[in-house]
């Protein structure tokens, strides 16, 4: 069937080849009236190409845009989207896990090359969740830009959340040991994440101007609406540790060697590598913490709703998180009975 004048071709080329079809269009001509053309892509079937040529036609779009891979997409949505702020910890190591996608064109990437990735990476669930994201993202970025006109990532499958068995709360006996090696930098970090509730994350991201020793909470959290902003009682056990670490000169609360730390870094460097928590009979992770504080609160019979408040969970009964003086001091009653 001859396709329609300036409409393009289809051409099969020679050799063995694992895509032996092009679909091709005219671009320009020369002076001599002899057509200039370009490749739009090679493909195993003359149908894919044919649907190429057709999908081209009722969407035409800049050819130059198609040969930016994945790696230079990714350049320039942060350069965007984080012009004036760091990006995220999470988002940088979800970014490495892309490798595999770094070269390839980003207009030819589908959901089958970012759920092939996902698949096969031995990391939980959040993780996962992370490199949907940000590939949702790019793509968002991407279809604003016209270089792709569907957001593939949106379509990627994530496993089911199981209920997970990887965190265990410290134990009785466990974190008498902890209270036995106070000198130590990681123990002190464990011990706070223990009797605060809070995410490793939100810890290290704790910033200074957000500690308020003197009416013994801090406010911060991240990740849900209602974790956000709220207020983290300092309980008496651990409030000499926060004093400790409290330089209104510094930016954040968790400082070494003059830096902040990030949690991979704090994860690999200071959490696996600690004598005194690779003793312990269980190998604990640093989320373990929050475990424990939830743990601890309910064998104090704290209320549910002042847990609900203290670990940032969300509650039908709480529409309204207003810390009036008397919310505060019960919160900090509360985490007191731990």
């Amino acid at each position: 069937m001859k396709l329609p004048n300036g409409y393009g071709s289809v051409v099969r080329l020679g050799g063995k080849r694992r895509k032996p079809y092009a679909a091709r269009i005219t671009t320009s001509w020369t002076e001599d009236g002899k057509q200039e053309k370009k490749y739009l892509g090679y493909f195993k079937t003359r149908q894919e190409a044919m649907k190429a040529l057709a999908d081209y036609n009722e969407n035409p779009f800049d050819l130059a845009s198609r040969e930016i891979t994945f790696a230079d997409l990714f350049e320039r949505w942060q350069k965007v989207k984080y012009k004036e702020k760091e990006i995220p910890a999470e988002y940088v190591s979800a970014y490495k896990k892309l490798a595999p996608l770094y070269d390839t064109p980003f207009a030819e990437i589908r959901k089958r090359h970012i759920q092939n990735v996902i698949d096969n990476l031995n990391v939980g669930h959040s993780s996962k969740n992370h490199i949907k994201s940000i590939c949702t993202m790019m793509f968002k970025y991407a279809i604003d830009q016209e270089i792709v006109t569907t957001n593939f990532a949106s379509l990627v499958e994530l496993p089911a959340k199981e209920q997970s068995e990887i965190h265990k709360p410290f134990t009785p006996e466990e974190l008498q040991i902890l209270w036995q090696n106070t000198d130590d930098f990681t123990v002190k970090i464990a011990l706070i994440l223990c009797y605060t509730g809070l995410r490793p994350i939100e810890l290290l991201k704790m910033k200074n101007s957000d500690v308020h020793l003197a009416e013994k909470y801090m406010r911060g959290g991240v990740k849900t609406s209602a974790g956000k902003n709220r207020v983290i009682p300092i309980a008496e056990k651990i409030l000499p540790f926060i004093s400790e670490m409290y330089n209104p000169e510094n930016n954040f609360l968790v400082i070494q060697n003059g830096k902040p730390i990030v949690y991979q870094n704090f994860l690999q460097k200071y959490w696996r590598k600690n004598e005194i928590l690779n003793s312990l009979p269980t190998k604990h992770l640093p989320h373990d913490g929050r475990h424990t504080c939830a743990t601890l609160m309910d064998d104090a019979e704290v209320p549910l709703k002042i847990r609900q408040l203290i670990l940032g969970h969300s509650s039908k009964d709480i529409t309204n998180r207003v810390y009036t003086h008397k919310t505060i001091q019960q919160l900090i009653d509360a985490i007191n009975r731990i």
